[in-house]
């Protein structure tokens, strides 16, 4: 397919990567000379100029696009895009962010008329998941795939784990589960029965369900804090950003007592006029006697969403020496993300990439279900449902010559999970969840779709 990209920040340069490593022709355009001189080291065209201008759309070549997407810092920009584009024949998503124009997270059916086929706001996505992983038992960065009925979170070894220096075949890991993709450093491995374990490895694992999480977290050296009977009845959100009010009220409306705390006497008015059943503070996530005063050292969730990370990471780890169950952060570095877990803060959420993430969902190429990034575009989960015409049918696993660096980490069949071997043969309608490095993308597409 080619794509035009309009907006080359860290959103459009990371959709732009992941796209063009999965042999897609990409085009980008941005007023700011800096963003494109950086973008200029991908294998895309790069335009400098008003990303809405018919002329620089032109140049280049949105006559003949598939698809239009809308990522610059300004909504009227990449509304303006899309409907120029659309007049072109293309797909058009648009990232939406003021609240004015948008009050869901995904609207497919709102901007029609405006010639936006899909729109997606990003902070509304990323409180979402932060609502989702807090309805989930200990707190787990849980991604959900097939509609729910696969579930993956990733998740750290530590220093002394006994699965360090042990085959994962030989590690002692639940039937049921599937280690589906080890983070090592700045390298991803799609992982085979004889690759180890080692300290400080990130692994993402898959499963049907949660019940094998208590197992897995001790053989990889977590033993104080995993409790799945653990219930979150209080939370407190520090910053009454657009994430912190709509976490804050879907929390309130799922009958959580929620406490939001932010330093604007401006904010805290009108977070109060739109929550009246949400207890608004004003004052500082930092402010230590601020929070002793709230009860934070009773709270079951501390959750840290303004619009400084250094906020965010301070307050959290404040939280964490009060005696906050758990804590959350919105940090978009994810390279500092084992550095933050190492003195306490036990989640990292990154607003850019789950944005790039929802983005990428509905770019896929037919007989695709979604297509999903992993840490920072190094890796992607596709979902792929069975057809008459698939070639994978009646073939067990270890028969089929998937790329390199790609793995079938589960199948859902009639609604059941099923965590496959070598001997497991594919059936017609089975869903597949396949873990794939960017750079086997390519590879592994034309091998389901011949």
């Amino acid at each position: 397919m080619y794509i035009v990209i309009a907006g080359a920040g860290d959103v459009g340069f990371t959709i732009a990567r992941s796209l063009s490593e999965a042999g897609h022709n990409v085009a980008i355009i941005d007023s700011d000379k800096n963003a494109c001189s950086r973008t200029e080291s991908l294998d895309v065209l790069v335009i400098n100029g008003n990303p809405a201008s018919p002329a620089k759309l032109e140049e280049a070549y949105i006559n003949s696009a598939d698809i239009f997407i809308g990522v610059t810092g300004s909504d009227e920009i990449n509304m303006l895009g899309c409907a120029i584009a659309k007049l072109k024949g293309c797909k058009t998503i648009a990232r939406i962010n003021d609240i004015e124009y948008i009050d869901e997270p995904i609207e497919i059916e709102k901007f029609r008329n405006l010639g936006i086929d899909t729109a997606i706001c990003p902070d509304l996505v990323a409180a979402i998941k932060m609502s989702r992983i807090l309805s989930i038992p200990s707190l787990i960065d849980l991604s959900i795939f097939a509609n729910g009925k696969v579930k993956a979170y990733d998740t750290r070894i530590e220093p002394g784990a006994p699965v360090i220096g042990r085959q994962l075949k030989k590690c002692g890991l639940p039937q049921k589960c599937n280690v589906a993709a080890i983070f090592r450093d700045a390298d991803v491995i799609i992982p085979r029965g004889s690759d180890i374990f080692a300290a400080y490895d990130r692994a993402v694992m898959v499963m049907s369900d949660l019940e094998s999480i208590k197992l897995i977290e001790e053989l990889f050296g977590h033993y104080e804090h995993v409790e799945l009977k653990t219930i979150v009845r209080k939370v407190m959100i520090i910053g009454a950003s657009r994430i912190g009010m709509h976490l804050a009220k879907t929390l309130q409306e799922q009958g959580l007592n929620v406490i939001l705390i932010d330093e604007s006497e401006e904010k805290c008015l009108f977070a109060s006029e739109k929550l009246p059943k949400v207890l608004v503070v004003r004052g500082s996530g930092t402010d230590r006697e601020l929070l002793l005063d709230e009860g934070i050292s009773n709270v079951d969730a501390f959750l840290a969403t303004t619009n400084k990370e250094e906020t965010n990471i301070l307050s959290c780890l404040l939280a964490k020496q009060q005696n906050a169950k758990r804590t959350i952060a919105l940090v978009d570095r994810l390279s500092i993300k084992s550095m933050l877990e190492d003195v306490g803060i036990d989640l990292m959420i990154s607003p850019r990439q789950v944005t790039v993430s929802t983005i990428l969902k509905y770019v896929h190429r037919p007989g695709l279900l979604t297509v999903s990034i992993l840490n920072q575009g190094e890796a992607q989960v596709v979902e792929y449902k069975v057809s008459e015409k698939s070639k994978l049918r009646q073939r067990p696993l270890k028969k089929i010559k998937f790329p390199k660096n790609t793995l079938v980490a589960a199948v859902v069949r009639n609604d059941k999970v099923l965590i496959p071997r070598g001997d497991f043969r594919i059936k017609l309608n089975d869903e597949l969840i396949l873990f794939t490095r960017t750079d086997a993308y390519q590879r592994l597409t034309k091998l389901i779709k011949q």
